[in-house]
């Protein structure tokens, strides 16, 4: 008795780190949505926007526990102009979010005040943000005009803020210059949104500067997304998104589309789609995946053929992996030493340091 008792308390402690292991907590989850003037006098900060948003995005994924990122876009002007707001939910797929980015351009306004809280009031109702409390929701506003709050068919900013509140939403607003009216305006809502004001320059004060590594990072990132395996229900999507990611590298300027690279890389494939990593995190099993659910590069190989393939490919990817992290290395110090790389008032710095010591109160370290 007492030995078969010991043995079943040696199983037990055998397979207790597995069984850990297994209920480790998920990754945390961090939303952003920028709510953004696009008015004539808000173009250098669009410009300076389009980029440093993967920028933002790195130091955003940089957490510990390494969050997944979403992102969304509100964009607004007032009424009588070519649009009041715009809309762009959260993705996770950030090429969405940087390909919306890049459709807005700076027009119209010049009259003062704008449809501010119209753009708020789309972001906390109109946006598809989590409803898990553990998520990190965070607005930034972004403008360099108070709202008009004598619209009579808007609702009122304080109602509008009082449900961002209810809904878990931090809101930041980021005022570009400084004009008096806004700074009044700009800091109550960021109050009223248990969020900060954040001054930033008129243009944003961003700074994108070319390396000698961002040509060989887009390259590279190109070999990686080219390993892509779309299995299953899941090929159509898969397919629309390397084309996305295709327009995207060809989209991007030098400097952005390596801040790109380095994202991806770090975000790597997700596992519902992607069926090397999907074997890779035990999520199916090879053996199991239907014929002509397959992969192309797979199908109509013998089955030991296949299994090899799919090693060589994971293989692959740790080798571009490896070779991106080197680069990525390389080029945060090139930066470093580099003085102008970076200003403490730019809006993505304000941004980024305000969001690392806010989601702190959501478990994610930076």
């Amino acid at each position: 008795m007492k030995t078969r008792l010991g043995l079943i308390l040696t199983v037990a402690l055998a397979i207790a780190p597995f069984a850990k292991a297994a209920e480790a907590p998920a990754r945390p989850v961090v939303e952003v949505v920028f709510v953004l003037d696009t008015t004539s006098s808000m173009g250098g900060l669009i410009e300076g926007a389009k980029q440093r948003i993967w920028a933002i995005a790195n130091e955003i994924a940089k957490g510990r526990p390494a969050p997944k990122v979403k992102m969304g876009l509100v964009a607004y002007r007032d009424k009588g102009d070519a649009y009041v707001t715009k809309v762009f939910d959260l993705s996770e797929n950030l090429d969405n979010t940087y390909k919306d980015l890049m459709t807005l351009s700076a027009e119209g306004g010049g009259d003062g005040p704008e449809h501010v809280i119209a753009a708020l009031d789309d972001a906390v109702s109109n946006i598809s943000w989590s409803k898990d409390p553990k998520t990190f929701r965070v607005v930034y506003l972004v403008g360099d005009a108070p709202p008009h709050e004598n619209y009579a068919d808007a609702p009122t900013l304080a109602s509008v803020m009082q449900k961002a509140v209810r809904r878990g939403l931090i809101v930041n607003s980021v005022q570009c210059g400084t004009d008096g009216e806004t700074t009044a305006a700009f800091n109550r809502i960021a109050r009223l949104g248990e969020g900060r004001l954040l001054p930033v320059p008129q243009d944003g004060g961003m700074i994108a500067v070319a390396t000698p590594f961002d040509d060989k990072m887009a390259t590279l990132s190109a070999k990686l997304e080219g390993t892509g395996l779309a299995y299953g229900g899941s090929k159509a999507g898969a397919m629309r998104e390397m084309s996305l990611a295709s327009a995207v590298r060809g989209m991007a300027s030098a400097p952005a589309a390596a801040e790109r690279a380095e994202y991806k890389a770090r975000a790597g494939f997700a596992g519902a789609s992607d069926l090397a990593a999907a074997v890779e995190e035990n999520r199916v099993a090879l053996k199991d995946v239907k014929e002509d659910e397959l992969p192309d590069a797979l199908r109509g190989m013998p089955a030991d053929k296949r299994e090899a393939r799919l090693k060589e490919i994971t293989a692959e990817r740790k080798k571009l992996k490896k070779e991106m992290d080197g680069l990525s290395r390389d080029r945060a110090s090139w930066l470093k030493n580099r003085s102008g790389a970076k200003r403490a008032d730019s809006f993505d710095t304000r941004l980024v340091d305000a969001l690392k010591s806010q989601a702190a109160k959501k478990g994610i370290v930076y």
